[in-house]
């Protein structure tokens, strides 16, 4: 009987899920007020910040990314977590969320594939803000003062993939990178991801 109990005990454990290793912290405080505090002013008329969800759709198992997002900005398509503004805020100006494990999905040291993924690319590009902490990196950087780029990446240790959230502004809002900062900053995950 004892045995019998060890062993059902032990398949149990065994099959219990791993999401112990991806699951969220809490979710972060959107502070909308402090977003919009950070647009420029002469921004406000046209990029206003609202709690926003995004939802990335995967079939049967959807994401949806809550934050802070400006209002009237649309989903490009349903299987990305991406929003666009309108034509007169620049052709490339998007925010996009989403997740990655670069390969196999499988407990890895994110700072480096994050490094490798989501930052190298901007290494000849103008830095204006590059802060490295555990668990997470967050840089703005500027490409030939016409466009500003907002990328950030977090994570858990033992987790099988880490978020990013990352901002592309066109020379109309290039001067706003502290506010979309501050709005990826405070991304809450729910959904299968």
């Amino acid at each position: 009987m004892k045995t019998s109990l060890l062993l059902s005990l032990s398949l149990l454990a065994c099959g219990k899920s791993d999401k112990a290793a991806d699951s969220k912290a809490a979710a972060p405080a959107i502070d909308v007020a402090g977003v919009n505090a950070l647009v420029p002013a002469d921004l406000k008329a046209k990029l206003v910040f609202d709690k926003t969800d995004i939802v990335e759709e995967r079939g049967h198992h959807n994401v949806t990314y809550t934050m802070a997002a400006p209002k009237g900005w649309t989903s490009k398509m349903k299987g990305f977590a991406s929003l666009k503004g309108g034509d007169d805020l620049g052709f490339f100006t998007s925010l996009d969320v989403g997740s990655n494990c670069d390969g196999s999905c499988e407990p890895k040291d994110w700072a480096k594939v994050a490094d490798k993924v989501n930052f190298a690319q901007f290494d000849k590009d103008k830095v204006i803000k590059n802060e490295v902490k555990p668990g997470s990196r967050l840089l703005i950087a500027s490409r030939d003062d016409k466009t500003t780029f907002v990328v950030y990446a977090w994570w858990t240790e033992g987790a099988k993939r880490y978020n990013t959230c990352s901002a592309t502004l066109d020379e109309p809002l290039k001067t706003a990178g502290d506010a979309f900062a501050k709005a990826c900053q405070a991304v809450g995950v729910a959904g299968e991801n």
